[in-house]
């Protein structure tokens, strides 16, 4: 059976052949040329030789504007099939084609670049688009390529610099994107103490997306370095506030927070409010434990109370800890037992997860290591989970 790809040769062969009839002229003065041209390009491809019948198309079918979409579509349909070096044959020898017009010249160059991106030649990639972004009306589609280029290179600085340049941050799924590159550089700049440095790239990340956790998280941790606890638990309630499916996450360093400061009574009224308004494991056991001071009773009735409401592994596996205190020394080892299959099953699972392509990790991610996609990654909730 021909596949989808040589149907489309098939398509352009046929389109190829009306063209051919229309230079009547020209077929007067080589009678049978494009006959020959014709079927011999069939005939390739019902023997399924596309290499040879691309060539012959590509030589026989002279480029204009009539044309021109027929390349580009050709083009682009070996590219999704990941036959990346036919596609970079069709897309040069429009380059190398006379009489094409700047703007027909920066969309094959524009579809090149695709070709070299998806080919991993991401400096001929880049060097194309610089040298030909100038011929292009549409330069948002040239600054987008070029922003995919940067993020796989990590070269953030850059990623940035075209941002602007092209005034990318007026595209609506593109400012987070920018944002978090700004969020890139002030951790760089947090991790080498340039605490200077980290405020104007989170002030610029901020501008870009005033929704993005990931600045509130930074100011979070910058002001924990430089142990200012309270502006620190601050700036984790408003990163709680934008996104409650990250308590889990901020919850260690919150705790800190709140026990450097005294806060005692504070801490355990906002862990009530969550419980309350967003309820998860992390945030009962937390509870628990402030409960566990007073008694283990106390804090096995609560966790036992919880687990019948909302059940998850952690929790009956801390539920398991609190009796084995005051087990005897049979049961303990029977709950011992018990609690390293549970123990095992907790383990199994991961503690985040990607919402778009299902990446699974033990430890957040703001952009997913798999799709690239940013802040997709949350805490896994659910019985194995929060």
């Amino acid at each position: 059976m021909i596949d989808g790809l040589l149907l489309v040769l098939f398509v352009v062969a046929v389109g190829i052949g009306w063209w051919l009839g229309r230079r009547y002229q020209h077929q007067l003065q080589q009678p049978g040329v494009a006959d020959e041209h014709y079927y011999r390009g069939l005939n390739y491809l019902l023997n399924h030789q596309t290499d040879a019948a691309l060539d012959l198309f590509i030589d026989s079918l002279e480029v204009n504007n009539h044309n021109l979409e027929t390349h580009l579509a050709l083009g682009n349909a070996f590219r999704r099939k990941g036959e990346v070096d036919k596609a970079i044959h069709i897309h040069q020898n429009l380059l190398n084609r006379p009489g094409l017009t700047h703007q027909q010249l920066a969309q094959a160059q524009l579809e090149l670049a695709h070709d070299f991106v998806k080919a991993g030649l991401l400096d001929r990639a880049e060097q194309l688009l610089l040298e030909g972004a100038g011929f292009s009306l549409n330069k948002q589609a040239w600054g987008t390529l070029l922003l995919d280029i940067y993020q796989r290179d990590k070269d953030w600085q850059k990623a940035l610099h075209i941002g602007q340049r092209y005034q990318l941050q007026s595209i609506p799924n593109l400012a987070p994107r920018l944002s978090h590159y700004a969020c890139e550089l002030a951790q760089e700049a947090l991790d080498q103490e340039d605490f200077a440095k980290a405020q104007e790239f989170l002030a610029q990340a901020n501008e870009l997306n005033s929704k993005n956790t990931r600045c509130a998280m930074i100011q979070a941790t910058m002001a924990i370095q430089q142990e200012n606890f309270e502006l620190g638990g601050q700036f984790l309630r408003q990163l709680v506030q934008q996104d409650p499916s990250l308590i889990p996450y901020v919850l260690p360093a919150l705790s800190q927070c709140y026990a450097v400061t005294s806060q005692h009574q504070d801490w355990h009224d906002w862990l009530q409010t969550c419980m309350t308004k967003n309820p998860s494991t992390s945030v009962m056991l937390a509870l628990a434990e402030i409960l566990r001071q007073q008694s283990d009773a106390d804090a096995m009735a609560y966790v036992t109370k919880e687990l019948d409401q909302r059940p998850s592994v952690r929790g009956f596996n801390y539920l398991i800890d609190l009796h084995m205190h005051k087990a005897s020394d049979q049961t303990r080892q029977s709950l011992q037992s018990l609690k390293g299959l549970t123990l095992a099953l907790e383990q199994s699972k991961p503690s985040f997860q990607c919402k778009q392509c299902g990446y699974a990790s033990n430890s957040m991610q703001w952009q997913c290591p798999t799709c690239h996609q940013w802040d997709t990654t949350k805490p896994v909730y659910g019985l194995r989970g929060e």
